[in-house]
C-alpha cells in the first residue's frame, strides 16, 4: 500500500525522455541518471572522472547551452540545465579544476 503523497506516475515523464532517448539514441555512452521523488519531474544526469567528450556528446543531444562552472571545496564541475520535451533536465560533468579549465578552453576555441 503506498502511504506517500506521490506515486511513480509523478515521476513518468523524466523516465520517457529516458526510454525515447534509449529508442532514438542507444549509441549515447552511459550515464548516472536521478529522478528523485521531491523534484518528480526532473532529470539530473552525471557524467563522472573528467570525460568531458561524453558529456559534449549529450549536451548537444539534449540540446542545452549555458554552461556554468561550479566550485565546492576541492570540487569542480560543469552545469546546464533546461528543458527536454517537457522535462526540466539538469547536465553535470564532474572533473579535476584542470579537467574543467581544459573543457572550457575548448568550448571557447569553438565558440570564436
Amino acid at each position: 500500500m503506498n502511504t506517500s503523497s506521490q506515486t511513480l506516475r509523478a515521476q513518468s515523464s523524466p523516465v520517457l525522455l529516458l526510454a525515447q532517448l534509449l529508442a532514438d539514441r542507444p549509441d549515447l555512452p552511459a550515464v548516472t541518471y536521478h529522478i528523485d521523488s521531491i523534484v518528480p519531474g526532473e532529470l539530473a544526469i552525471h557524467v563522472h572522472h573528467g570525460r568531458f567528450a561524453e558529456f559534449e556528446e549529450w549536451r548537444v543531444v539534449l540540446g542545452l547551452s549555458d554552461l556554468e562552472v561550479r566550485t565546492y571545496g576541492q570540487s569542480t564541475w560543469v552545469d546546464v540545465a533546461g528543458v527536454v520535451r517537457d522535462v526540466n533536465v539538469r547536465l553535470t560533468g564532474h572533473g579535476t579544476a584542470d579537467e574543467v579549465a581544459a573543457y572550457m578552453a575548448g568550448m571557447s576555441a569553438v565558440a570564436a
